[in-house]
């Protein structure tokens, strides 16, 4: 007889187990597949960008914007993320006429290192590393193109609702040296810097 009983209990309450895990209570219950929970950011992502940028060469102001694409790889240990991304983006910067000349900065390109932290579903973290950008000088004589190197770093937010979309808001800062150029008519020696304010969404893999 208590032997019945026992058994009875047995599966009642197994019975019971069963469809408080079904409902979630008392335990771990995984989000759809898709949807891990918030706060995940490690992994390969890939997404577009799209920003507007002010800078200066020499003592002139440019301006324009900008229109790419990143690619990278972020790991995640509890709260804090770190990674690497290359990022690749064409612009329109320019300093329009300077009285017989102008100056131009066609391409953006930048790999740089990312540090943060996350709070739940956004994470906020610094960045820096190389950047290059191919520039032109012209005049009313002819054009000196040129390829400039330097650093890019500076700071962003990414928030991430859902485990494979990001979407980020950056500022950064493109920093290169001096760089000569050469025209029949004579030439410059210019320092270019470019703030770059731009926003973005990837996809993790």
């Amino acid at each position: 007889m208590r032997k019945s009983i026992g058994l009875h209990a047995f599966f009642v309450t197994s019975a019971l187990s069963a469809q408080a895990a079904d409902l979630g209570v008392g335990g771990y219950s995984a989000p759809p597949a898709g949807q891990t929970s918030a706060g995940d950011f490690a992994g390969l992502y890939a997404g577009a960008d799209i920003g507007a940028a002010l800078g200066e060469s020499g003592n002139v102001n440019t301006s324009g914007y900008v229109l790419g694409a990143h690619v990278g790889y972020t790991f995640q240990a509890g709260r804090l993320i770190g990674g690497a991304e290359v990022d690749t983006l064409t612009s329109n910067i320019s300093s329009g006429k300077l009285q017989t000349a102008a100056f131009d900065q066609n391409f953006l390109s930048s790999a740089r290192v990312r540090a943060g932290y996350v709070f739940a579903d956004l994470a906020l973290y610094g960045t820096f590393g190389f950047a290059y950008a191919t520039t032109a000088w012209r005049d009313a004589s002819g054009l000196d193109r040129s390829t400039v190197r330097g650093h890019a770093y500076g700071f962003g937010a990414e928030w991430s609702p859902i485990r494979n979309i990001g979407l980020r808001g950056e500022l950064l800062r493109y920093d290169f040296g001096a760089q000569s150029y050469v025209t029949p008519m004579g030439g410059a020696v210019l320092k270019s810097y470019t703030h770059l304010l731009r926003a973005g969404v990837h996809y993790r893999f």
